[in-house]
């Protein structure tokens, strides 16, 4: 019997911890090993009808209501008839200690904070939709108050919540620390939505500009919409958009969120192609978009225009319709329009995050506007990348029709055509600059053009392969142009030094000596190169050519150097004394490169002896 009675009060013990209506809890903390404080008298609440009680005084005096203890599953029952006063002490201290209480980032109608001030009387200070925001007690993104204690006595507070519906968050006693921390928290999110979000606006118009696809126009509209909404959810825009507008801060909740449901209705019809294979779902996204256009102009008129459950319930079947929508386009055979999907999806369920917790389904309103902001970034992300993916086609042929304008099919180089107005720009900058710039004039040797068609096919092939060279020793910034027939001009933009040009001549001669080794023709790709070099003073770009083809002519019956300098107009070039020894550097490559090609030896001279003009 003794250890049955003893199993029994056990047992009514575990059942009583459990089913025990819960411990006063003070405050929500920030971090579970947040600093606090024990406060004097815990937070209790109780509901009364609304405007029936205007202080503090005619609370306690009434005393025909009793104060209920605050827990950790407290629903305070706010509503358009009924407000919620709530009470709480500080203990005395011994030094002055300043606290913050911290409202939770849903819209409150209006909530006021009430303590004695030195002579007794009752000091408010007030927060919510229902004041500009420049009016609150201090200037936060959520309804925020400051606390002080005193040394001699405990010091009491009453709240009054006013709002239209429940509140299912709970207040935070914080410390100014943790307050600054939250407060910084708070400040990475609102960067990351400003950068990828505006990264994302930025790519719309960019891929829009290259593709010339309209649908790109109105992604862009979703992301602008998108993120204006997100921020006005978490309080970025009450807090340094409209700081002195009540209005503002009252209805801007919903009027982005109904133009980010028209942006997204609307961008979906034309994603989807739903005008010619679903007339009827185009007509239903139409009017989608239409009535929430709608809906934003009468809620930027006045908030009670349209009730409150009646706006929850547009909000919420919109974004079901468009999912919907989706949906069944894939099912019947469009499976493009699942990839539109998994995109909308998460954006869908970032809009219904918000519905869901103003339904009183999702208790902890931040956690959802976090989770909001992180869904909507990746389905933007997703639906970017598809549609990028989708319109490659169009981009490929927006780039033949530049290409076929701009460019020699035969080498891939660019036409002559583009070389006055970049050579003359090249020229501006260096002088402006006063930097060094290079031009390379190429003359491809012992090629031309031949009636037989074999031949011509072999030299279509070789010259491919010469426009393959060139291209590989240039850099983005350079231009390579076919000037001739058997011509090839290099533009080096500047600044740029002797060195590195010698540089990618030399690297041409050696790619051009390797493809024909690995060809087996010594003398498929023999080339002269004659460069120019320097800041062009007084030198106008068709002088520079002019000399650098005088050179090519003079180097054709001549000694074998295949790289010779010209700096100034129809000149060789003077090599500086500190330069001499990158200029024997560059004659030691010339040297080997000749020795090293079958083709370049015969009864000349050896390698070089006297030093390169």
């Amino acid at each position: 019997m003794n250890t049955k009675a003893g199993w029994r009060g056990w047992l009514m013990l575990l059942l009583w911890l459990l089913l025990q209506p819960g411990h006063a809890q003070d405050f929500v903390r920030l971090y579970k090993d947040s600093v606090t404080i024990q406060l004097s008298e815990p937070l209790q609440w109780v509901a009364v009808p609304r405007g029936s009680v205007s202080s503090p005084d005619a609370l306690v005096t009434s005393g025909t209501r009793e104060f209920q203890p605050y827990t950790s599953t407290t629903v305070l029952p706010t509503s358009s008839d009924q407000d919620v006063w709530a009470t709480f002490s500080l203990p005395p201290t011994e030094s002055l200690q300043t606290w913050f209480i911290r409202l939770p980032g849903q819209p409150l109608t209006k909530v006021s904070l009430f303590s004695r001030g030195p002579q007794g009387e009752w000091q408010v200070q007030a927060a919510g939709e229902a004041l500009a925001p420049s009016d609150w007690s201090l200037r936060t993104r959520v309804p925020s108050f400051e606390l002080q204690t005193h040394d001699d006595r405990p010091q009491t507070y009453y709240m009054r919540f006013e709002n239209h519906r429940a509140l299912t968050d709970r207040p935070m006693l914080l410390s100014p620390v943790e307050y600054v921390d939250g407060a910084s928290r708070v400040g990475v999110v609102i960067g990351l939505m400003w950068g990828m979000f505006s990264v994302l606006a930025a790519l719309s118009i960019a891929a829009f500009v290259m593709a010339r696809n309209t649908v790109f126009l109105w992604f862009g509209a979703v992301v602008v919409t998108l993120m204006f909404t997100q921020l006005v959810l978490i309080g970025y825009g009450s807090w340094r958009m409209w700081p002195g507008s009540a209005h503002l801060n009252q209805v801007m909740n919903w009027v982005s969120a109904a133009l980010s449901l028209a942006a997204g209705a609307w961008f979906c019809s034309q994603a989807s192609y739903a005008r010619s294979s679903h007339p009827h779902i185009y007509k239903l996204l139409a009017s989608v978009t239409a009535g929430s256009l709608l809906m934003a102009g009468l809620m930027a008129v006045g908030q009670d225009f349209i009730p409150r459950d009646l706006r929850n319930l547009w909000l919420g079947l919109s974004t079901v319709t468009i999912l919907g929508s989706l949906a069944w386009m894939s099912l019947r055979g469009q499976r493009w329009n699942l990839l539109l999907l998994l995109g909308c999806a998460p954006i869908g369920l970032a809009a219904l995050a918000r519905i869901l917790h103003n339904a009183g389904w999702v208790l902890n309103i931040e956690s959802a506007q976090a989770a909001g902001v992180m869904s909507a970034i990746i389905g933007l992300l997703w639906i970017f990348f598809v549609l990028a993916w989708r319109s490659r086609a169009a981009l490929f042929s927006n780039h033949r029709i530049s290409a076929l304008a701009n460019y020699d099919p035969a080498t891939g180089l660019m036409l002559p055509r583009v070389l006055d107005e970049r050579l003359e720009h090249m020229l501006q900058r260096a002088r402006r600059r006063s930097s060094e710039c290079g031009i390379l004039l190429i003359r491809w040797l012992n090629q031309a053009p031949s009636a037989d068609e074999l031949n011509d096919r072999k030299r279509s092939v070789a010259l491919s392969r010469v426009g393959e060279i060139l291209r590989r020793a240039t850099r983005d910034m350079d231009t390579v142009v076919r000037y001739e027939e058997n011509l090839f001009l290099m533009l080096i933009e500047g600044p740029v030094n002797r060195e590195a040009v010698s540089e990618v001549s030399t690297k041409i001669l050696a790619d051009g000596i390797r493809l024909s080794g690995k060809l087996d023709q010594p003398d498929a790709f023999n080339l002269h190169i004659a460069i120019w070099h320097g800041t062009p003073d007084h030198h106008s770009g068709a002088q520079i050519i002019e000399s650098l083809k005088a050179r090519l002519r003079q180097m054709s019956p001549g000694p074998k150097r295949y790289v010779q300098f010209v700096d100034a107009v129809g000149e060789p070039a003077g090599a500086p004394p500190e330069e001499s020894v990158r200029r024997q550097e560059l004659l030691a490559k010339i040297n080997a490169i000749e020795v090293s090609h079958p083709a370049l030896h015969g009864d000349e001279p050896g390698p070089l002896s006297k030093p390169m003009a």
